[in-house]
């Protein structure tokens, strides 16, 4: 008797084994609802800013992850690549997470579980018909393969969106900011704009003008810094400070909530640009009434600006003395006259200018007392009798006399005083 040689096991790979993959993605299409439940279960998860989303956001999210699921199970059919035209909708939803702020760090996060999702549900399938080792590495193979092109386009759609809305945004700060300095603008205006959310409910504002310069020549985004800095320091939970980069500085026009918070903030963001490589120095206006005031506190703001240094990159106009105002004020013929006339009174004044100031200053603060003043200074009275006596010779003002005092410490301020 003839026996037959027994027949082999009908192979799932290779051609012949197609259809045992396709299979097994079809089952995956065929129960698409379970698949997305439980990819956005474990998203919502492990990404802890997706269980912030409001409902809307959620529902986002799952019309993601089931558009997702049922772009890859359909790949996986065709036993095709992805093609860009089916993934148009991905930059609807990477445009969402830019508007929500979700970081694209969080976002790939969640790709990443997502699709980890998918594709243990993808094996599990492929475990249920029996593929043989070879065919289930085969499916595990394409769907990585297309799961990491899925979350490449993800992420190249999300940058390119975000500096899609981040150049619009910046473009409508700048528009606003402009109509503000103009004096043209008005709350109805900028709750429009949606530039600055809730600062056009602000009572208060303040203007503030940051200068800055990087270290490392290199550092190209110094202003982009600057301004991200200083809209986290200048915002509150109830207003948007509304910021943006104007003629080689950054301008920012903030909710006052409290006048000693904003020179705190500002100091706090100058230490944190200079970490990064770059300083700032920031000047402030006085606290202003309204929209109508901007013109008027940019002006403020710059001359504040004046005023800063390394040692005191922040400078408040509200907080410098009435003499340093005056000063600041004065006309440009005015501050050219009254220079002439303070180096022809003084002409070494330029090179012990701090001495000299900080001695009328501290004799002036304690009501002209050599005692108490001399103590300030941490000099023996006869050594402040001497200076004292020494300014009237060279001057022939007496700084024992209030006018004499005061016009010598105005003209020791204005020598003391940057070119603005």
């Amino acid at each position: 008797m003839t026996v037959d040689p027994p027949k082999s096991a009908p192979s799932d790979t290779g051609p012949a084994g197609e259809p045992r993959i396709n299979a097994a993605a079809e089952g995956l299409k065929g129960r698409l609802d379970e698949v997305t439940a439980s990819m956005v279960s474990r998203i919502l998860a492990e990404v802890p800013v997706y269980r912030r989303l409001p409902p809307d956001g959620l529902s986002n999210v799952e019309q993601l992850a089931s558009r997702n699921s049922r772009v890859l199970a359909e790949a996986l059919i065709d036993g095709k690549g992805l093609d860009r035209e089916d993934l148009r909708y991905v930059a609807d939803h990477a445009r969402e997470r830019v508007r929500r702020g979700v970081s694209l760090e969080s976002m790939l996060h969640a790709y990443r579980v997502g699709l980890t999702a998918f594709w243990e549900e993808c094996i599990a399938e492929g475990v249920a018909l029996g593929l043989s080792r070879d065919a289930a590495l085969e499916l595990a193979r394409r769907t990585s393969e297309l799961s990491d092109d899925l979350t490449t386009h993800a992420a190249e759609t999300y940058v390119r969106e975000e500096a899609r809305l981040r150049a619009h945004s910046d473009r409508t700060a700048r528009d606003m900011l402009e109509l503000m300095l103009r004096g043209e603008a008005d709350a109805d205006m900028l709750s429009a704009s949606r530039a600055a959310p809730g600062l056009e409910s602000a009572s208060r504002l303040v203007v503030a003008i940051a200068r800055v310069e990087a270290a490392d020549p290199a550092h190209a985004d110094a202003l982009e810094a600057a301004s991200a800095v200083m809209t986290k320091a200048l915002s509150t939970k109830r207003a948007s400070a509304l910021v943006a980069a104007r003629s080689g500085a950054v301008i920012a026009v903030a909710p006052l909530e409290e006048d000693n918070s904003v020179t705190s903030a500002l100091t706090v963001a100058t230490d944190t640009l200079r970490a990064g490589g770059a300083d700032m120095v920031c000047g402030l206006s006085v606290p202003l009434d309204g929209l109508a005031a901007v013109p008027a506190g940019f002006d403020q703001a710059v001359l504040a600006a004046s005023q800063t240094s390394t040692e005191r990159p922040v400078v408040s106009l509200s907080e410098l003395s009435v003499v340093e105002n005056l000063v600041l004020g004065a006309t440009t013929t005015t501050r050219a006259m009254l220079i002439d006339q303070a180096e022809a009174m003084l002409p070494d004044a330029r090179k012990s200018l701090g001495p000299l100031k900080a001695t009328l200053q501290a004799f002036a603060e304690t009501n002209m007392n050599v005692t108490r003043a001399a103590k300030v200074l941490h000099i023996h009275p006869n050594t402040l009798r001497y200076r004292l006596r020494r300014v009237l010779e060279q001057t022939g003002r007496d700084p024992h006399t209030f006018g004499d005092l005061l016009d010598l410490l105005c003209l020791v301020t204005l020598l003391s005083q940057p070119d603005l």
